[in-house]
């Protein structure tokens, strides 16, 4: 069939990839007065948009005809009607249906004129005022500015949700950056991938073994290997790697392309036992740094009398009341002896009794302390149990987006005297290098940790590695305190941890426990039960609040059974749309007040981290803007904000990690077999405070306990900490 060429106003968009940017739009125009369907893969479009799309028919077996879009025009709507529905869809902040309607009442056929031409006349609209007509100004010149980027990408398949990331990164000077190296968009613009910038390389002619694409492949291997947690890759899994993603027979370019990187100092070459290691430069002076200053903090020896000592002591147990195991006294003399020390132990074996008898022994000696947790959530469960202040890490080291750093460093250390930190597990190598710069050379610190939780979600093993060397003082909790022997959460934590089937206990409406297993194999069957769970069952019986204090959590989030799908199912029930609920969409999805929402990703401008859970609190659809409010407080986020932004009624395990709820709902499936490894079952169950659900299969439960195989990391720290100690 022929290319044609057709002119539409887009009514409405019936669905929209956000991955690859493809839509399926009903739109209408003088030729199609009762509406055509247009399919294919477009900038960002909006409903009111006039487009010219060149394509051609095609009949869906299912759909009907449909005219595929090959490339597209936008051009300016040119009714009243199509100038309010394009203003009012929410994509320029500072407009929405209401101003959009007085715009248009305002200036007619001419609005779009005045904003682009002439924006000052915008205050003679009724309730638009000069600040408003700023805002409106420069939201439209920001749209345009996006819209010129992806019309340039289009055909690229590179998604919409990616083309505001693009602007803020570059600017005005995003076409001229990304037509001189397309690459740039793999390794500077996070989530577009080597895929694609290598798609948009090939229109301007930089294909094969053109030394830009082969050290961009690099460099792009070098930044994704740090997400499945390695700080470097040996010489041969660097060129298998490389292989695989630029095709066989290409050694030689590799070889020379590795040279290059290292002579550019893009690339660190560390020899370590006869083996040559690759890094990119932050993660090698990240795990040389951390090991040469945790030396140092080894070393530090406090010379404090044994009666000052135990004075110290006894005064911290009697300011809490507390009464101390034989083992948790040596975890607080040791602290209070050693520069550096770390506390393990499970649930159940008085890490947190020991943590605030250790922060009120170096307060008795005068010491100034500070607390800190990876996660807001963390920190604020830190401060209510210790009785103390408690900052995240990142709030800590006072980081400044100006100065895209922390501001606490060695020539600004810490104001304290003793730091302790809590969920050591969850600190990557990165971290905790900007951490230990921090800490002032005469003060102790102290680390609080389950070493047997799941690691960190960013590069390396630091609490397992540290103990691993031998070379810091680890002082074990492992004795289960009686108070905790009723707890079937806790018997069952130590039951996986060693490799057993835990005890659960099957509701019967009769036996109390705080651990049950809810029996369901099919996933609809699954998501049947969860819906009574979370909805009915549990607040019927402990009088939980179905969003606050029950967290659902799963392996994994795609699939039937993930966060994602299971996200839009409690959504659905858990906070229904209702017309005092303001809400936005974002990529498909609808964001409404009341609604619980996890950060995905560090954005340092807004000082929200990765793994942060909030409440919407406010939407403004006018401005495109929603309140969230965090444990630190109350931040405003732009709709662009929320590409980084999920729901959080329904999240993995991995981001619950630092996190503790009354009520935890852990969805077990065979289908998620991939993921069922026992330190992720005994992490999920250690996340419970009061009470535990598991919901799904035995089979599921007993594949997770009996996985103990643990993905390995490429990380030398321990070794390398052996080594600066071997060098006295």
């Amino acid at each position: 069939m022929e290319n044609e060429c057709i002119t539409v106003t887009i009514d409405r968009i019936t669905f929209c990839n956000e991955q690859t940017g493809y839509y399926v739009l009903k739109a209408s125009g003088r030729q199609y007065p009762h509406g055509v369907t247009v399919v294919g893969n477009f900038g960002i479009i909006q409903p009111g948009e006039e487009v010219r799309v060149y394509g051609t028919w095609a009949c869906h077996p299912n759909f009907g005809m449909q005219f595929q879009a090959m490339k597209f025009t936008v051009l300016k709507p040119a009714t009243l009607k199509g100038i309010e529905k394009y203003l009012g869809s929410g994509m320029i902040k500072g407009i929405g249906p209401v101003t959009a309607r007085r715009l248009v009442e305002t200036f007619g056929l001419d609005t779009l004129e005045v904003i682009e031409n002439n924006p000052e006349k915008l205050a003679e609209c009724p309730g638009i005022g000069p600040g408003k007509a700023e805002k409106i100004a420069s939201g439209w010149f920001l749209q345009r500015s996006i819209q010129d980027i992806m019309i340039f990408l289009q055909g690229h398949g590179i998604s919409p949700a990616y083309a505001t990331r693009i602007y803020r990164k570059y600017d005005r000077e995003a076409v001229r950056r990304v037509s001189e190296n397309p690459y740039i968009l793999a390794h500077e613009v996070p989530g577009m991938g080597f895929k694609k910038a290598d798609s948009i390389a090939a229109e301007f002619g930089i294909t094969g073994n053109d030394p830009r694409r082969v050290k961009a492949a690099i460099l792009y291997l070098m930044s994704t290997i740090t997400k499945d947690g390695h700080l470097f890759l040996k010489d041969e899994e660097l060129h298998k790697m490389a292989e695989e993603m630029l095709g066989p027979g290409q050694k030689d370019d590799l070889d020379a392309a590795v040279r290059a990187l290292v002579a550019e100092k893009k690339l660190v070459l560390r020899e370590f036992r006869m083996q040559p290691l690759f890094y990119l430069p932050a993660s090698y002076r990240a795990e040389e740094g951390s090991a040469r200053i945790v030396k140092k903090l080894v070393d530090r020896q406090r010379e404090l009398p044994r009666e000052k000592l135990m004075a110290a002591l006894d005064r911290a147990v009697a300011t809490h009341g507390l009464k101390l195991s034989d083992i948790q006294q040596l975890a607080v003399e040791t602290s209070l002896k050693k520069g550096f020390v770390i506390i393990t132990g499970g649930p159940g074996t008085g890490k947190t009794t020991t943590l605030k008898a250790v922060v009120s022994a170096h307060r008795a000696l005068g010491n100034r302390v500070m607390l800190a947790s990876p996660t807001g959530r963390a920190a604020k469960r830190l401060a209510e149990v210790s009785g103390f202040a408690a900052l995240t890490i990142h709030r800590l080291l006072e980081y400044s987006p100006q100065e895209k750093g922390f501001r606490r460093n060695r020539q600004l250390p810490l104001d304290c005297d003793t730091l302790v930190v809590d969920e050591a597990s969850m600190i990557d190598m990165n971290l905790f290098y900007s951490l230990v710069q921090a800490v002032p050379e005469h003060a102790t610190l102290v680390l609080v940790g389950d070493a047997d939780q799941l690691p960190s979600v960013g590069p390396g093993l630091v609490l397992n590695e540290l103990i691993k060397s031998g070379m810091v003082p680890v002082v074990t909790l492992n004795a289960i305190f009686r108070q905790a022997e009723t707890s079937q959460i806790i018997k069952n934590a130590h039951l996986i941890n060693n490799g057993q089937m835990p005890q659960l206990l099957v509701p019967d409406g009769q036996s109390q426990s705080d651990c049950y297993f809810v029996a369901a194999e099919d996933p609809d069957k699954v998501i049947a039960m969860l819906k009574n769970v979370v909805q009915k069952s549990l607040p019927a019986k402990f009088n939980y609040d179905p969003v606050n204090d029950i967290q659902v959590l799963t392996p994994m989030n795609r699939g039937k059974l993930g966060a994602t799908s299971l996200n839009t199912i409690l959504q659905e029930i858990l906070n229904p749309p209702a017309p005092e609920r303001s809400e936005i969409e974002h990529l498909n999805r609808i964001f409404r007040v009341g609604d619980k929402v996890i950060q995905l990703r560090n954005n340092y401008d807004l000082e929200v981290f990765n793994g942060d859970i909030g409440t919407i609190t406010e939407i403004n659809s006018e401005d495109q803007e929603a309140v969230i409010e965090f444990p630190q407080g109350k931040i405003a986020f732009q709709s662009a904000d929320f590409i980084d932004m999920a729901h959080a009624y329904a999240v993995t395990v991995h981001k619950s990690q630092g996190s503790e709820y009354p009520a935890v709902v852990l969805v077990a499936s065979t289908q998620h077999y991939m993921m069922l490894q026992r330190n992720l079952l005994y992490t999920g169950l250690t996340r419970a405070r009061k009470t535990m659900v598991f919901l799904g299969s035995r089979k599921a439960v007993a594949m997770a306990v009996n996985n103990n195989r643990i993905k390995m990391r490429n990380t030398i720290f321990s070794s390398l900490l052996q080594n600066f100690g071997n060098q006295e």
